[in-house]
């Protein structure tokens, strides 16, 4: 458990400058780290120094078992900027009908901690290749938080620049920028903008509004509506309603954006209130919310919950949550899905305002959608005691003085339970990337699946898995790709051993998903070395039949921007495309299943269930390639040779256009 402060800071935004900081109302307490805390409870610094990672190709492809799928991880830019997103991330990616995709990401390659020359970077896809990296910001003057779609054949552009600056150009890909509009109002700071487009033309964007009200910074979400191409706009009260609703707390970056032909839907995600939704089946001219869990907290004390107050305990009184990301995507059939990251916290007044208690070894992320039914027949995730179930788990009500007890409704656990009792995909928990589990016949173990350590944040909980982003195709088939922690690539930093975070990809296609310890890393540890993948998002549907995810990675655990880092590091902006494999190919097999023993000595055993050419690599853990076998596999035991000095190593088996890969331990 760790325990956080958030100071309430103030914004400052100019066009000389702009510093990206975290306004914080009274009752919106998010989490940024401060720390880093090993299982013993020992603390330790959260700087140190990485080796480089082992060279990525610019397009490496891998299929994934279970769902036949082809995955290409392309760079797109570097940028030393760390920092994606205070919380959730979204609609950073736009694609068009002909197979072109643009990817976008908040850029600055100065190396100065002033960064002078942040703004939008920007890379785009012609259906082949991505062009150069971007050498300069797409605005005139520092920017920050892009948001960018379709419009035709052209493409809107906003970013945040004392106010949202909007920009257009006819050619995407190609040409200037127009600034259409400046969105701002006298003492408010309009800020952090998502930008989509629905099938009528109709422009939407919403944006957080930060003003200080009777001595306190709060903060509303605002919607804005532009029917003539982003030249005007008309602001919607309804949203800054939903704000007031909620306390004033809807803040930066907690809210992302989907659309599906005229249909658009806004999703919220934080800690401290309702997990929601607002969808418009009209282009955006009325709106109706939609709540897909209610806030334990509010539940019990009502709207005006005071977080300040005193009588908790956090050792009782907990609760599991969203860990502040997620993502939502509309499907063709108009049915919303949605996914979450887990996380557990408590108020800590305790320790003075502003504090919380988080818990390390969260364990994964939830899927919901909104065909799910409960016992009563709605499509509400049931509040702890609503579900029958509750009553088979005495174990899981605590004595408490807040809430009674400590609350289990968005507990793992339960979750399960309640995804075996709808039984049919419409509610899933998945997102524990540990091999350990995978391998292990009893079931993964909670409180020790990680070696020693985990580290960074992200500024989400300290959770095994987090940033789920959803991609749907067209034959409703479900693809999410996360940020998890990867047992294949350990690295030390003080005396330590840490686990690095990975992107994995979960599929559903007819309804079933994969086991969820199946996940696949999309980029093995040959390819990522010992980066860590986070700030995960998508483009929510399917185009040209391909599906698009774009994520950050460094060779720093957490950011540089929240002192995790000492250095200044180069963050490579990744965009990954997933192709579906067409029914008239024939079907290609996974054939490696195991690898062993572990640990080794002279020799390793590979199991297959087909005959295959295989390459088998051996990279240690400064990311060098120190053994290459080929060799050919045989239905069963294949004992390999490997004469290798006593060390840790990777191990990557590739064999008819799968990739395997194991950390291997030699004595």
């Amino acid at each position: 458990m760790k325990k956080v402060l958030l100071l309430s800071l103030g914004l400052l935004v100019g066009m000389a400058g702009f510093a990206q900081v975290r306004t914080n109302s009274e009752n919106a307490k998010k989490n940024q780290l401060t720390h880093v805390k090993t299982n013993d409870g020992t603390e330790i610094s959260p700087a140190a120094a990485y080796a480089p990672s082992a060279v990525l190709p610019s397009v490496t492809s891998t299929q994934i078992r279970g769902h036949q799928v082809i995955v290409d991880l392309m760079s797109t830019m570097t940028t030393n900027y760390d920092l994606q997103s205070n919380s959730a991330i979204g609609n950073r990616i736009a694609a068009w009908p002909d197979g072109s995709v643009a990817v976008t990401a908040t850029w600055d390659f100065s190396g100065d901690n002033t960064w002078p020359e942040r703004g939008t970077g920007y890379n785009y896809y012609d259906g082949s290749d991505f062009g150069d990296e971007p050498e300069a910001r797409q605005e005139p003057a520092k920017s920050g938080w892009p948001t960018i779609c379709a419009y035709g054949n052209g493409e809107i552009l906003a970013s945040h620049n004392t106010g949202v600056n909007v920009y257009y150009r006819a050619t995407k890909g190609q040409g200037d920028w127009e600034l259409l509009t400046n969105l701002q109002s006298n003492g408010h700071e309009w800020t952090w903008p998502r930008v989509a487009c629905t099938a009528d033309g109709t422009l939407h964007l919403i944006c957080a509004d930060q003003f200080t009200e009777d001595g306190h910074n709060v903060s509303l979400i605002t919607y804005f509506r532009s029917t003539d191409g982003g030249h005007t706009w008309t602001e919607d009260p309804y949203f800054n309603n939903l704000s007031v609703e909620y306390n004033k707390e809807l803040s930066a970056d907690d809210y992302v954006i989907a659309v599906n032909g005229n249909r658009i839907a806004v999703a919220c995600f934080s800690m401290t209130y309702d997990l929601f939704y607002v969808m418009s089946e009209d282009a955006g001219l009325t709106w109706e919310k939609h709540i897909v869990c209610e806030h334990p907290y509010k539940a019990k004390y009502g709207q005006n919950f005071d977080w300040g107050q005193t009588t908790v305990s956090k050792e009782t009184d907990s609760i599991h949550w969203n860990d502040n990301s997620g993502s939502i995507a509309i499907g063709n059939d108009g049915t919303v899905h949605m996914a979450w990251a887990l996380g557990r916290w408590a108020p800590a007044p305790e320790s003075g305002w502003g504090y919380y208690s988080s818990w390390y070894f969260t364990p994964g992320c939830v899927y919901w959608n909104s065909n799910y039914r409960n016992e009563q027949g709605t499509n509400v995730i049931p509040a702890f005691g609503d579900w029958s179930g509750d009553a088979s788990h005495p174990e899981w009500v605590w004595p408490g003085t807040l809430l009674g007890g400590h609350d289990y409704t968005m507990s793992y656990e339960r979750i399960q339970l309640l995804e075996e009792a709808a039984g049919n995909g419409t509610l899933h928990f998945f997102g524990h990337a540990s091999e350990k589990v995978q391998n292990d016949p009893e079931g993964p173990d909670y409180d020790s699946d990680l070696l020693n350590n985990i580290w960074g944040s992200y500024r989400t909980f300290d959770g095994y898995s987090s940033m789920p982003s959803i991609a749907l195709d067209n034959d409703k088939g479900v693809y999410i790709l996360y940020s998890g922690l990867s047992d294949t690539r350990t690295g030390t930093a003080s005396g330590a051993e840490y686990y690095y975070r990975s992107p994995f990809l979960h599929v559903c296609v007819g309804g079933v998903w994969d086991e969820w310890y199946e996940a696949t890393v999309v980029a093995t540890g040959v390819a990522h070395g010992i980066e860590e993948a986070y700030s995960v998002t998508a483009y929510t549907n399917e185009v040209d039949d391909h599906l698009w995810f774009a994520y950050s990675a460094d060779d720093g655990m957490g950011l540089f921007l929240d002192d995790d880092q000492t250095v200044i590091t180069d963050n490579t902006i990744y965009a990954v495309r997933v192709a579906k494999i067409p029914d008239d190919v024939t079907e290609v097999k996974d054939v490696v299943y195991n690898i062993y023993p572990n640990p080794a000595s002279d020799y390793i055993c590979i199991s297959a269930d087909a005959v295959a050419d295989a390459t088998i690599t051996f990279v240690n853990l400064a990311g060098q390639t120190v053994k290459t076998i080929n060799t050919n596999l045989t239905i069963g035991n294949n004992s390999i040779s490997i004469d290798l000095a006593s060390g840790v190593y990777f191990c990557t088996v590739n064999a008819n256009g799968f990739s395997k890969t194991t950390k291997v331990v030699v004595k």
